[in-house]
């Protein structure tokens, strides 16, 4: 029997559960092809969707970059991964997005992961895209348990600053994991500001139970659960005062995102922690950007030598 090649698109939620899809299919004996990293090209491509954001218009791109080079693509409708809690709508409707303005992809895995009642819903989800490559139920709870044991335990807040002294400057960038890791997107900023000498904490660097401990604080619980989890980093941060200041990266027309950052911004005055915001979209000009950097963290290092 022919090896079936899955393509699956690296932008939105790839950079959150990428290597756990890759083993669970390589598991089930697939072949996974993951598109190239992010090009002018694919944001070109994705650039004919009005009213979206940067990261979806990538998606798209990224989505038609697959077309020959694999059987099926795996972009699942994950509509909660936490009890009573959503992700964004766009990733809800991530399959009819694809279907709708692009022509030339092959077939979609569109399977729908819903944990907002009832976490055995995510077995169901297994279990399906599992059938639909001609897997059986124990098979397919096998392979995802495997692929689950091959992810890595989160690194804590006090590690991977990039073998920075201790004495270095600390920056959280906050912001979702498909703009940070993008390093089209987000003009590797990461690198920027290491070049620059500070050390940066991102999210995927505070344990998620610190995360979720810290977000208590908030007057009333913010619904979408990627949001939630940023905010409650943030807290987290200003909390054990980890940082010498913060940077709250962004794509514009990010309804989420618009209030996220208020309250991120907020806080850090009540804290008088630096704050700034980074609004990224397709028009973003790469020497401003540079600038803007250059010009927090040069106010940082003048505050803190006083």
């Amino acid at each position: 029997m022919e090896t079936v090649r899955i393509g699956v698109p690296r932008g939105l939620l790839y950079y959150e559960y990428g290597n756990l899809w890759q083993h669970f299919f390589e598991a089930l004996g697939a072949q996974v092809v993951v598109s190239d990293e992010t090009t002018q090209k694919m944001l070109t491509t994705g650039g004919m969707l009005d009213e979206v954001c940067l990261p979806l218009k990538v998606y798209v791109g990224h989505a038609a970059s697959l077309a020959g080079k694999a059987d099926c693509l795996f972009v699942p409708r994950i509509v909660s991964v936490a009890r009573q809690m959503y992700t964004c709508p766009k990733m809800m409707g991530l399959p009819d997005l694809i279907r709708s303005n692009l022509s030339n992809v092959p077939e979609l895995i569109d399977t729908p992961v819903s944990l907002r009642q009832r976490q055995v819903s995510l077995v169901d989800s297994v279990i399906s895209i599992g059938y639909r490559l001609g897997q059986g139920k124990i098979a397919s709870l096998g392979a995802w348990y495997w692929a689950w044991r091959q992810e890595g335990v989160k690194k804590s807040v006090m590690t991977g600053t990039d073998g920075l002294p201790a004495t270095a400057l600390r920056i959280g960038l906050i912001g979702h994991s498909y703009l940070i890791q993008d390093k089209f997107i987000s003009m590797n900023a990461r690198a920027k500001l290491t070049a620059m000498g500070m050390a940066v904490i991102t999210p995927d660097q505070v344990p998620a139970c610190q995360a979720q401990l810290a977000a208590r604080d908030l007057d009333k619980k913010i619904y979408w659960s990627y949001c939630h989890q940023l905010v409650g980093t943030a807290l987290a941060l200003i909390n054990d005062k980890a940082v010498d200041g913060l940077i709250f990266m962004t794509s514009f027309s990010c309804g989420p995102d618009s209030i996220v950052g208020e309250i991120i911004k907020r806080k850090a005055g009540e804290s008088k922690l630096p704050f700034m915001l980074l609004n990224l979209e397709e028009h973003t000009a790469e020497a401003g950007f540079l600038t803007r950097l250059e010009a927090f963290t040069d106010m940082l290092k003048r505050r803190n030598s006083r």
